[in-house]
């Protein structure tokens, strides 16, 4: 049973989200059932999740891994952690995923002297411009690009990539136009972008980004979440219908 205060309810674990600033969305539903958790190696996928919340993303990357998955799931909101935490251990994954209370920009500093290389970094990040104000402290720094910018995001994530790996963000449109021309410029990096409207007479209101090293490509690609009946469109389908119930 899905209750929008207490948590939701997925076919294979429950996110309780109560006590964290951003609750369970389509946002990170999409960005963690899209990003590419196929390797080559037949060691578990290494997982960056940045801006965890309740830990949502990285619960779902580790059913579509099977649990064959070590992921650090880092925030800087220490509620959001501890939530995150009893939605891992409540989970068929406990040992998959690592919570820590933690700035990107510290756990770079602290992976310098060790360099932790992931195969795949995920984040839905901030997304409302500084100044911009909300009645609820936490909720403002979970959707602030003040604390980290998405370009000072993108820079650390690199640092953190290994080499054969993937960032997957999911942005609001106009903010991933923007987020792809710097990466275009940074060189040598192929992106692809999924522009997402929720109907097809909409105009497009998220992205969703995936970067990886490589020789520099920009690839454009589009979904709309319902089709102009009210149902859910099979490109949606495609990348839910593992975790919805009533799918």
């Amino acid at each position: 049973m899905n209750d929008k205060n207490n948590g939701f309810s997925f076919k294979q674990f429950h996110v309780s989200h109560a006590d964290c600033a951003m609750k369970v969305g389509t946002d990170g539903i999409l960005l963690g059932g899209w990003a590419n958790v196929n390797t080559t190696s037949l060691a578990p996928l290494t997982v960056l999740d940045i801006g965890t919340g309740s830990g949502l993303i990285s619960l779902m990357l580790a059913q579509r891994c099977q649990g064959n998955m070590q992921a650090i799931a880092i925030d800087i909101d220490a509620s959001a952690c501890q939530q995150a935490k009893q939605n891992v251990d409540n989970s068929p994954w406990p040992s998959s995923i690592a919570v820590k209370h933690i700035a990107l920009q510290a756990f770079f500093q602290t992976c310098k002297a060790e360099p932790a290389m992931f195969d795949l970094i995920v984040s839905n990040p901030p997304y409302f411009v500084h100044g911009q104000e909300f009645a609820d402290d936490a909720r403002q720094t979970a959707r602030h690009t003040g604390c980290l910018t998405h370009q000072e995001l993108v820079n650390c994530a690199l640092g953190l990539l290994a080499p054969n790996g993937q960032i997957a963000l999911v942005l609001p449109y106009e903010a991933g136009c923007e987020l792809a021309t710097y990466c275009q410029q940074l060189g040598n990096l192929q992106i692809t972008c999924l522009n997402i409207k929720t109907t097809p007479k909409k105009s497009y209101k998220r992205m969703l980004m995936s970067i990886q090293r490589g020789t520099a490509k920009l690839e454009k690609q589009s979904l709309t979440i319902h089709d102009p009946d009210g149902r859910y469109s099979n490109d949606y389908q495609r990348i839910t219908k593992d975790f919805y119930l009533k799918m």
